[in-house]
């Protein structure tokens, strides 16, 4: 299991950041699944399926996270699925995990039934489950942590090769419930779910200026910082969050401002002023060499050059025209 998996897999055990990402997701943000009524479930999805031939092919598959609620109705499971990359097949997957949490109750149900022999009639004992049981409904939710934009399908249909207008009317459709991180704009009730997905957005898009004048104050819980680092593969915020291990909460702006320096860094040495001993050279000092050093109109062009490289790497025009002195608008 990877550092991603297991650290994703425990800040999710936290009902309230449970409750609040269905809630939020699926729900519009209502409150229908409380925090406290959710139950552990076994996440083990495995079981048997019978071929032709009598032969059991045995499918075996252990969920991220299953939790249990009981609310208005008697139960209903709730499936979380973290994705780290782009899955072109996770339509067919879901359904699947879906499909052996179904059939698992339903075998549950036809031993209980097959031992205390409760058959009303002939139709009953060859199905295994009598006419009036019920199966619990299972709700899977797909959260996608990766940079790039999510490209593959969101349904079984978007699976399937073209099909005429009368074929697609009989069609059985599945659809799975996805949250995209990187682009989400949904609101997060949940400070700690809120604060994560702000930070792994504002990380993506390189959006340090916005960060240190809307969090300069604001300190989040050590594991919400930990898990940004990772999914986002920031080397600089890992290593803080390993230095203040050792705290309940650290700043936000404090824990992101050695990624900002790295960033800096990386411009000053794209403009290729930087000379032996000057480590610490600021941008501005870069800036101030490319105007005044060489032919202006090779300077000027280098400096284009750059920027349209910051562009091609997510900064924002804001971050291009200060650390490289161009106009942009």
């Amino acid at each position: 299991m990877s550092n991603l998996d297991i650290l994703s897999r425990d800040f999710w055990k936290d009902n309230k950041r449970f409750a609040d990402l269905f809630n939020t997701v699926l729900y519009e943000g209502k409150q229908v699944i409380l925090p406290e009524k959710l139950m552990e479930a076994d996440s083990n999805l495995s079981g048997s399926i019978q071929t032709k031939k009598k032969e059991d092919v045995f499918v075996e598959r252990r969920a991220d996270l299953i939790r249990k609620f009981a609310g208005d109705s008697e139960y209903a499971i709730f499936l979380l699925e973290n994705q780290s990359h782009i899955h072109y097949g996770m339509p067919l997957r879901v359904m699947m995990y879906d499909a052996l949490g179904y059939r698992e109750e339903c075998a549950k149900k036809k031993r209980e039934n097959k031992k205390n022999a409760v058959y009303a009639n002939r139709d009953e004992f060859l199905s295994g489950m009598r006419k009036e049981e019920r199966i619990h409904p299972v709700f899977t939710l797909v959260v996608y942590y990766g940079e790039k934009p999510w490209d593959g399908p969101r349904r079984l249909k978007d699976m399937m090769v073209d099909m005429p207008k009368w074929m697609e009317k009989s069609f059985s459709d599945y659809s799975m419930n996805l949250l995209e991180i990187r682009s989400s704009e949904h609101a997060f009730q949940n400070e700690d779910v809120s604060r994560l997905v702000y930070m792994i957005q504002h990380i993506y898009r390189k959006q340090i200026e916005e960060m240190k004048k809307e969090c300069a104050d604001v300190y989040v819980k050590k594991d919400v910082i930990k898990l940004a680092g990772v999914i986002t593969e920031n080397e600089e915020i890992i290593k803080y969050a390993e230095e203040h291990k050792e705290e309940e909460v650290v700043n936000m702006c404090e824990a992101t401002k050695q990624w900002e320096e790295k960033i800096r860094n990386d411009v000053i040495n794209m403009m290729g002023v930087r000379k032996e001993g000057e480590e610490n050279l600021a941008p501005e000092e870069a800036i101030e060499r490319l105007k005044t050093e060489g032919e202006a109109k090779g300077k000027a062009e280098e400096k284009i050059e750059i920027a349209e490289k910051m562009k091609e790497k997510g900064y924002s025009t804001k971050e291009i025209e200060e650390l490289t002195g161009i106009l942009l608008h």
